[in-house]
């Protein structure tokens, strides 16, 4: 019966011992309580021989109706009194003594490593931890798990140091088992009460799984790191080369122009040079003149003077003989000189070269401008490659979708592979049923939604209006009074009259996105968010969060929100545009374009 209430019990018999017999060599199970399975602590006799903590034996007895010895079930009619063991003590003294000084050899708990649970002072490092006991044991103190018959049975794992998330806190039992549906762990109660149709396998069988996913996804992280090392050490390479070649480029730009410099100079001075030969010419023979017609205005000179004395004569034959010859006229031989280059050809001759100049430098420019910008945009895909959080989503959370055409509004027509659904324009006669929408021009899809995460997109190909989203199971398909509001379960957007708007209370006008042609949908229940991208653009474009509370629940179900969310499901919810020439709204399949 002892073994029965208490689990944990070890059911052997000490002997009183005395300090002359006493051999520490022996298993060190002798100097631990039979009820806490510690190392005594204050201990006391009972009148049948047997040795307990003095806290331990007085709880036990508190806790029954009658008193027994818990080892041999020796019976008492009235709670004995508890006496010390004198000897006893004194050996667990010396026994605790040479626990301190490490006699055990176990050696000391380093940094990272699991300490012993049940060490007092220097904590030795821990081999084994016991999912029954909740307790991590060096090498001295796992002896009794091995050679005491109840403690065999004891699952032992190796040391880990959270050995409370082991244990399942709604039930305290043992986690075993995982269930693949839920993506939780759970007890052997859980699979019994909540998880009975569900896959669920054992702990270890879903180890090795992840053992082999992990090592998978190591090996991608691998060839990821891989890539990503060998495309740095291209930028790298490409940042040299490009380095080089802008000094080399450099280089050649300040070389030619300092040769257009130089050549410009060349012919200025050459220029220069000859404008002043050719005026120098021109002076030197102005001179030349000059001291021709000097030696003229000389002879002249006395030519005047001869001729006025002949003036004066009255003798006429003298006039005859003496009449001086006229004088050279070197005057008429001059003529004013002509410019040699009017500064306006110059200036003209210059303007046409800066002109030629500019047109080319700033071809050579919008090159450089467009070489830039082919750059940025390498960069920018290089930047989509190694962060899109929308690829990570469509990868690892893309489910598929297709439609319940028992909620679908006697309006609307849904194929039969389930993936589309366009508006007929009128009702049809059609069965009745309880899920179909009667009011609004809805429709459902097939499997709803209590926890994890979930990623769908919709084709919107010629849509002038629509409406994509997720609502809860419990929305109102009957009458009209009621919004697409949070508040109501509902969590949409949608295009209507040409203004995209996500429907909270009041509506959130969104900026039209240009030629949006595809939505992303994902839900992440444990977040309580809801968002919607732009697949093409790879952009979100609104998103909700602290989804999944109504106000109709209680301030506990608030509080609790994981209560509500596996009790609740949600469903994606599709209206396509209501012109019947439209073509029809489409599931569209999801396919991984990161860095598109």
């Amino acid at each position: 019966m002892a073994a029965t209430i208490m689990p944990n019990l070890r059911l052997h018999v000490r002997k009183p011992m005395d300090m002359a017999s006493a051999d520490f060599s022996q298993s060190e199970e002798t100097f631990f309580c039979s009820i806490c399975l510690e190392v005594f602590t204050e201990p006391v006799s009972t009148p049948c021989g047997h040795n307990y903590c003095k806290g331990c034996i007085t709880s036990y007895w508190a806790s029954r109706d009658f008193s027994q010895c818990p080892l041999c079930n020796e019976p008492f009619h009235t709670a004995p009194e508890l006496r010390v063991n004198t000897e006893f003590k004194d050996m667990l003294k010396l026994f605790n003594r040479m626990k301190v000084a490490g006699d055990d050899g176990s050696p000391p708990a380093g940094p990272g490593e699991v300490p012993c649970d049940i060490c007092h002072g220097m904590k030795h490092k821990a081999v084994k931890s016991c999912l029954v006991c909740l307790t991590s044991y060096c090498n001295a103190h796992l002896k009794p798990h091995h050679t005491v018959q109840v403690l065999k049975w004891h699952e032992l794992i190796n040391p880990v140091e959270t050995l409370e998330d082991r244990v399942c806190r709604k039930h305290n039992k043992v986690i075993e088992f995982f269930c693949r549906k839920d993506q939780s762990r759970v007890c052997f109660v859980c699979l019994r009460d909540d998880h009975v149709m569900h896959d669920a396998i054992s702990l270890e069988e879903e180890f090795k799984e992840r053992k082999i996913k992990l090592k998978c996804a190591k090996r991608q992280v691998q060839h990821n790191l891989n890539e990503k090392c060998h495309m740095v050490l291209r930028i790298q390479n490409s940042m040299m080369e490009g380095r080089q070649e802008v000094e080399t480029t450099k280089a050649g730009t300040v070389e030619a122009f300092a040769a257009l410099v130089a050549s410009i100079r060349t012919k200025k001075v050459k220029l220069i040079e000859l404008l002043e030969e050719k005026q120098a010419a021109a002076e030197q023979k102005a001179k030349a003149l000059i001291r021709q017609l000097w030696l003229e205005i000389a002879e002249d000179r006395q030519t005047s003077i001869k001729l006025e004395e002949l003036s004066k004569t009255e003798d006429d034959f003298q006039l005859l003989q003496r009449l001086p010859s006229s004088t050279s006229n070197t005057k008429d031989c001059f003529t004013d000189p002509q410019s040699l280059l009017q500064v306006e050809t110059v200036r003209s001759a210059v303007a046409k070269i800066e002109e030629t100049l500019n047109t080319h430098m700033e071809n050579i420019i919008k090159e450089v401008n467009l070489a830039d910008n082919e750059e940025t945009f390498e960069e920018l895909q290089i930047e989509n490659v190694f962060d899109d959080e929308l690829g990570k989503i469509q990868e690892q959370y893309a489910i598929k979708v297709t439609l319940d055409p028992d909620t679908a509004h006697p309006s609307l027509i849904v194929s039969e592979d389930m993936k589309q659904v366009r508006d007929g324009g009128s009702k049809r006669n059609i069965p009745s049923s309880p899920k179909r929408f009667e009011s609004v021009h809805f429709v459902l899809g097939n499997e709803g939604f209590s926890s994890g995460k979930f990623y769908y997109e919709v084709s919107l190909k010629g849509q002038t209006g629509w409406e994509v989203g997720v609502v809860r199971e419990s929305i109102n398909r009957k009458g009209f009074n009621w919004s697409l509001s949070p508040e109501n379960g509902c969590w949409t957007l949608g295009l209507y009259w040409g203004r995209c708007q996500a429907n909270t209370n009041p509506p959130v006008l969104l900026p039209l996105i240009k030629d949006l042609q595809k939505v992303g949908v994902f839900v992440d229940f444990d977040e309580g968010l809801v968002s919607f991208y732009d697949v093409d653009t790879r952009a979100q474009i609104y998103s909700f969060t602290g989804c999944f509370l109504t106000g109709r629940e209680s301030f506990l179900s608030k509080i609790l929100a994981f209560a509500v969310k596996d009790t609740a499901k949600v469903y994606p919810l599709f209206r396509p545009c209501a012109e019947t020439e439209s073509p029809p709204l489409q599931i569209a399949p999801v396919g991984c374009t990161k860095g598109k």
